[in-house]
């Protein structure tokens, strides 16, 4: 009889705790790591990991899979770039607890906010649950690729207790704060692992109406997260006002809020932190507050982005053009047809004649004065720290015209699916300086991937791979871009299954969970994202290949190999445990 399930041998291990790599063995029993270094003995398998990156999993602690898990147990967005837990629920936005007449507002709300289709939601969403509780056992039904995690979400709860006046952000009530309080401590102590909340009028229903929560009192944001720390788990995460820099003052303020409510609840909260461009040193300031909180003995944790967040524009996804007069019912034809008419010369003249209807959502975006100097032009793959001279307002002063026709004209290149990539945070100095202090800041945790969102504009879920192979293969050491392999895997790893006190993994220790990834390191790359239709009703989605990832483990089981998925479903859902 073997004495291990699996032994991978003769790798270069980066164990997650932020010590250097060595080289050695790992071995593999009942779903565990059994050994590490020199392991003797035989196993059922033997892996030659020689030339290979062996690293924990990764833990992607950002991501909005609260509808597509209920119908797919792969998440391949995910899985191919070494992802083996995933948290959910964030934002304020979810589907738990919900009313069986709340579920069309629901699925609205997060199609405004996240950009996830409603009419997939509609197709893929079974519904066989009302509390939240319920809602953690429907998706355990399910054996998975690997473990999901969820949050209870302001937005959620809001609906399912106040109904139309929490819908429309009116006060709550003492009673309804009780409610919502019982409500949320019941989440956490079924399994949840945080409660979340948005504050930003840019996240907006498809009504236009903003997330249930937005205005809320602190009273009652103070009230839930008393109960999140009764719970005796769990966080509790913020998204702000002043998000893509459009309320500068209320970010301001809203520091100090959520450190008040980290210091009169106890509960640790964790907000979003970015570089704006409207105001490219805000984010010190709020850095200052986290520290100022840590002296004091609270717990306020910037949650960063390992790259510049590029929303990527094009005629077949989203686009500044969306909500002119002349391209309305474009996006309902099939898209060689839009196509043909958007290359229309007279179609195109009206077009950039005309001006965004709009003040909300995106357009707020779309209507800021630096979108052409913060969007580039993108060849065969993305540079996500571009030169200036790339940007779209560049070019158009080169060539002595408009940046909107420059853009259009560029859109319509490879058939109209050419891409631009719109930097509207942490690149507002066209330097990546920003995102390295954050990511370099002790209180700052990795997340932000947005995984399973943003989905016909936004292709973050490969913000690991970025990591590894801009930040530490690729910038020379000892240069200011260069962050040590060590120090990127242990940030992707044990640092945020610390975060969520996920005691059992991100750490590549006997004993542990042996979620792993073997990657070769000189071949690790993204693709260009391709827009594929594979929602259900046939929506579009953003997906971005990747090569590199010889393997992926997950309870000792392969999931993926040279990013295709294996069929194997060790994956979970993971539950909350009481600190301590």
């Amino acid at each position: 009889m073997s004495r291990f399930d699996t032994i991978i041998r003769g790798g270069s291990i980066v164990d997650g705790s932020g010590r250097a790599p060595f080289t050695g063995d790992v071995a593999i029993k009942d779903g565990t790591i059994a050994e590490v270094g020199k392991v003797s003995g035989n196993a059922a398998r033997v892996v030659d990991a020689t030339g290979l990156t062996v690293t924990p999993g990764w833990v992607d602690i950002h991501t909005h899979y609260d509808g597509q898990a209920s119908w797919d147990a792969e998440l391949t967005q995910s899985l191919v770039h070494g992802v083996t837990t995933a948290v959910m629920g964030n934002c304020g936005v979810g589907f738990a607890p919900a009313a069986p007449d709340r579920h069309d507002f629901l699925m609205g709300l997060m199609e405004g906010v996240e950009d996830i289709p409603a009419a997939s939601l509609r197709a893929g969403m079974q519904w066989n649950w009302e509390s939240f509780p319920e809602y953690l056992d429907a998706l355990d039904a399910t054996p998975r690729s690997f473990d999901i995690a969820a949050q209870v979400a302001h937005g959620a709860l809001r609906a399912y207790v106040m109904g139309e006046r929490g819908a429309a952000n009116e006060a709550a009530t003492a009673a309804d704060i009780a409610a919502m309080a019982r409500l949320t401590q019941e989440a956490m102590e079924a399994g949840a692992v945080g409660f979340t909340s948005s504050r930003t009028e840019v996240h907006i229903a498809v009504d236009g109406r903003p997330v249930p929560g937005t205005y809320a009192a602190e009273d009652e944001l103070l009230a839930l997260a008393r109960a999140v720390n009764a719970s005796g788990r769990g966080l509790v995460e913020m998204v702000n006002p002043g998000i893509v820099g459009e309320d500068i003052e209320a970010m301001a303020r809203d520091m100090q809020m959520m450190k008040r409510l980290a210091a009169q609840s106890g509960s640790p909260v964790m907000f979003l932190l970015l570089q704006h461009t409207t105001d490219p040193a805000q984010w010190q300031r709020q850095l200052a507050v986290c520290e100022e909180a840590a002296r004091e003995g609270h717990r306020l944790i910037p949650q960063v982005a390992g790259r510049p967040i590029s929303i990527l524009f094009s005629f077949e996804g989203e686009h500044p053009w969306r909500f002119m007069p002349s391209y309305a019912g474009l996006d309902d034809l099939p898209f060689a047809e839009r196509y043909r008419r958007l290359a229309d010369p007279a179609l195109r003249a009206r077009l950039l004649a005309e001006e965004d209807p709009n003040d909300t959502g995106f357009s707020l975006i779309y209507k800021n004065p630096t979108l052409w100097e913060n969007t580039y032009v993108t060849g065969a793959t993305i540079d996500y720290t571009p030169p200036p001279a790339a940007s779209v307002a560049a070019i158009a002063r080169e060539r002595g015209t408009s940046p909107w026709a420059v853009a259009y004209d560029e859109l319509l290149k490879d058939g109209g699916r050419a891409m631009l990539a719109h930097f509207s945070v942490n690149y507002a100095e066209q330097n990546p300086g920003a995102v390295q202090a954050m990511l370099r800041h002790p209180l700052s945790v990795l997340g932000l991937s947005d995984a399973g969102a943003h989905v016909r504009f936004i292709v973050d879920a490969g913000v690991h791979t970025y990591m590894l192979a801009r930040w530490a293969r690729d910038s020379a050491a000892g240069s200011p871009e260069h962050l040590p392999l060590e120090t990127v895997v242990h940030k992707l790893t044990a640092a945020n299954a610390a975060l969520y006190g996920f005691d059992d993994r991100g750490s590549l220790v006997p004993g542990l969970r042996a979620d792993l990834n073997l990657i070769d390191l000189p071949r690790l790359a993204a693709h260009r994202p391709r827009m594929v239709y594979d929602l259900p009703a046939g929506m579009p989605r953003l997906e971005q290949a990747v090569e590199g990832y010889v393997a992926t483990l997950v309870r000792g089981e392969v999931v993926q190999e040279n990013g295709v998925p294996t069929g194997a479903r060790p994956g979970r859902v993971l539950r909350s445990r009481r600190r301590g």
